[in-house]
């Protein structure tokens, strides 16, 4: 306990100090981590003031995607009892296009005068973007943040088989591999799947996570998307990349200062001198290459391009019935395969049955072993004439992959007995199918026991009746502009909505926390109630999660006239969560505390807002 109070003692004295080591001369200078990049590569630029500062103004960066920033950080150096301030701006950029760039100048204002800094010139090269590549280690400012790469975040397509039959399902898993804090990821480019019909798999959510290892690396893993894909086309097919836009959150380690005690190497101040950033990137994944082989062999006539392990069979619902009574015939394919692409089987119907197009059914479930249900094919059969009647047997053909054969499977002949109606009008007890073709459909009873308009004694001009026809048009345009209004009105207020509902999306999540925390799963606690902070003040402060920072918030805050001492507690349980998560630092005792802590600081948070 003496030592941390010490600590804190000599940080406090360092600050107090450093409030009057201003620079007789101030200046703000701009650097690049790299003088060329390429196109989509990530890169860092950082503005540098050698003194205190406000009012930070940066440059156009229209040409570039900025990813994150401004990210503001606060550096002490100590030099022989000297003490100086300095303060830096850093954003992480991305290139639009090639070319030659100049960036600059910004500028900041000093003890009420504001100064620039000097350009940067940057040269843009053609070349393959970096899935969030990392912009330099090591900036000149001194800071050092944990590089984003390819090695730290990365999107695999994986298939369960690479050559196939023309037809034969084949599963590709889509995951996401990080050894870094990814904070949300969106999906900004799903895969077209060219040449193949595909079937999603479900997959919970949030998907599960687990842990792998790759080439001595570990790595979290969770299934991003699932689906069966069975190739509609011999040949080499593609399946295209999956893009990912990614937050993550990196940590910031202050280099430039001097620590001649030792002290900041404690989690506690690594903290309050580095920090976590909020970093957009993005993640690819490689093509996939197929390899679709023809089905050997020819093809049955009857072959219309089912493939899989499958079973056929038919029957009627009934084989003895009387005219103009409907009869049903239904096919039934079951097992494993493309039964979405199964199509029905031809039937020659004898000319006076009466039938319609077919009912299709369909119940079946995508795994990991493919396409497994049924399918059902049902006709309805009218007889319009007593006799006896055959419906010829029914083929159905598939390929087989276990056999790697052709199957045929047949149903039938099916026989009906067709007698003699009740109450059977001499249409349908004469005559042939064209005679007869439009009864049960063309021909309808006539109402006659009520008319929509009176006849031509009546008075229908000056009636309900017409007045009520008069005013529908209008009534439905009016209903028509309020809607569209409305839902104009909606979308210009989305912003308002969100801020609305931050409090109760921050209230869900604390719950949660609250929940494992008596389950003593401590460690999903403390991210629940850091996602719970984070996210009520991005959406109540309206900050996009790019832009999210202690700082910015706390700025945010004070403009919303909450207390000092809200705000310091906010950063401070933010921190507290921070150090739980990433510095090591065991306060499993303090969970719940820490809990009732984030429920209290928001409600004062509130309050304070709203008075």
């Amino acid at each position: 306990m003496y030592r941390i109070k010490l600590k804190l003692g000599l940080l406090l004295s360092f600050i107090l100090l450093s409030c009057f080591g201003y620079a007789q001369n101030a200046f703000l200078s701009a650097t690049a981590s790299k003088s060329t990049v390429g196109v989509g590569e990530q890169f860092q630029v950082t503005f540098t003031l050698n003194c205190d500062g406000q009012n930070f103004r940066s440059p156009d960066l229209s040409n570039f995607n900025v990813l994150s920033g401004p990210n503001k950080s606060n550096n002490i150096s100590i030099v022989n009892n000297s003490y100086t301030q300095s303060l830096s701006f850093t954003f992480f950029l991305q290139p639009k296009s090639e070319g030659n760039f100049k960036i600059g100048p910004a500028s900041i204002e000093v003890q009420g005068k504001r100064i620039n800094s000097n350009i940067v010139n940057l040269t843009v090269v053609k070349g393959n973007p970096q899935q969030g590549g990392n912009p330099n280690n090591r900036g000149q400012n001194g800071n050092q943040s944990e590089g984003i790469s390819d090695k730290n975040l990365f999107v695999r397509a994986i298939v369960n088989k690479s050559s196939v039959f023309e037809g034969e399902a084949l599963t590709v898993t889509f995951k996401i591999y990080t050894n870094i804090d990814v904070n949300s990821y969106s999906v900004s480019k799903a895969p077209a799947f060219n040449g193949f019909w595909n079937q999603d798999i479900e997959i919970p959510n949030p998907p599960p996570t687990s842990v792998e290892v790759i080439d001595g690396v570990r790595y979290t893993t969770a299934v991003i998307k699932k689906a069966v894909l069975f190739p509609q086309q011999s040949g080499v097919l593609t399946i295209d990349p999956m893009e990912l836009e990614c937050i993550a959150r990196i940590r910031v380690r202050n280099q430039r200062m001097m620590d001649p005690f030792g002290m900041f190497n404690d989690p506690f101040f690594a903290d309050a001198f580095g920090g976590v950033q909020q970093v957009k990137c993005t993640a690819k994944s490689i093509p996939v290459k197929i390899n679709v082989k023809e089905l050997p062999g020819t093809a049955p006539a009857t072959y219309s391009g089912a493939v899989g392990s499958l079973s056929f069979d038919a029957s009627l619902d009934k084989s003895v019935t009387k005219e103009n009574e409907p009869v049903n015939l239904k096919f039934k394919i079951t097992g494993n395969g493309n039964l979405k692409l199964a199509t029905a089987p031809d039937v020659s119907f004898p000319e006076d049955l009466e039938t319609y197009d077919p009912k299709i059914g369909e119940n079946y479930k995508a795994s990991d072993a493919g396409v497994n249900g049924s399918k059902t094919i049902e006709y309805l059969i009218i007889p319009r004439h007593e006799g006896d009647y055959e419906i010829p047997p029914v083929t159905f053909t598939y390929f087989d992959l276990a056999k790697q054969q052709y199957v045929s499977k047949t149903a039938g002949p099916f026989k009906i007995k067709v007698g003699k109606g009740s109450g059977s009008s001499s249409a349908s007890s004469s005559g042939s199918k064209s005679d007869v073709q439009v009864l049960g459909r063309d021909i309808r009873y006539l109402k006659t026991d009520k008319q929509l308009f009176p006849s031509d004694g009546g008075r229908f001009f000056g009636s309900w009746l017409f007045y009520v026809l008069c005013l529908t048009p209008l009534l439905a345009a009016a209903g028509g502009v309020y809607y569209k209004r409305q839902s104009a009105f909606n979308a210009a207020n989305s912003v308002l909505v969100r801020s609305k509902k931050a409090t109760a999306y921050a209230q869900k999540r604390l719950a949660s926390a609250g929940k494992l925390i008596n389950e003593n799963k401590h460690a999903l606690a403390f991210e629940e109630i850091s996602k719970a902070l984070w996210g009520y003040a991005s959406d109540k402060l309206t900050i996009p999660v790019s832009e999210l920072s202690k700082e910015n918030i706390a700025e945010q805050l004070k403009s919303k006239n909450v207390s000092e001492q809200s705000i310091q507690q906010f950063t401070n349980c933010i921190a507290t969560c921070e150090m739980a998560q990433y510095g090591g630092l065991d306060v499993t005792a303090q969970s719940n505390k820490l809990y009732q802590d984030a429920i209290q600081i928001i409600t004062d948070i509130e309050g304070g807002m709203k008075s």
